[in-house]
């Protein structure tokens, strides 16, 4: 089956991809800015303290080199879960935004509150 000029133009090279991935990364953070690291940094201090709570738990993770320590498996498990942690940290900041801005908004008044 050979492809139709459509299919070719709809290809993407590797550099094309890659620029539309910055142009997405850099617009996430112009819009949210400290907000998405601040996520990020939350989010992965909690995976490596759960990892290492895992591993201090019970759960053994051995390598060619035989048992690691709780650290050592935690920052080995922690590293092998990267992709996802940026994926969350990439669908949460909107909600956490939202929720940050309601809440700020919450307690205000009206704006031009009448005087009797």
């Amino acid at each position: 089956m050979t492809p139709t000029p459509d299919e070719n133009t709809r290809r993407l090279t590797l550099k094309q991809r890659y620029d539309r991935y910055m142009a997405r990364f850099k617009e996430f953070l112009s819009r949210y800015g400290m907000l998405a690291i601040a996520v990020h940094a939350v989010s992965c201090l909690i995976f490596y303290l759960s990892f290492v709570l895992l591993i201090r738990a019970g759960f053994q993770l051995q390598s060619t080199e035989g048992t690691v320590g709780a650290f050592a498996g935690a920052y080995v498990i922690y590293k092998a879960t990267q992709v996802p942690r940026v994926a969350l940290t990439f669908l949460i900041t909107p909600f956490i935004d939202r929720l940050i801005r309601r809440l700020r908004n919450k307690g205000q008044g009206p704006s031009n509150p009448s005087t009797p």
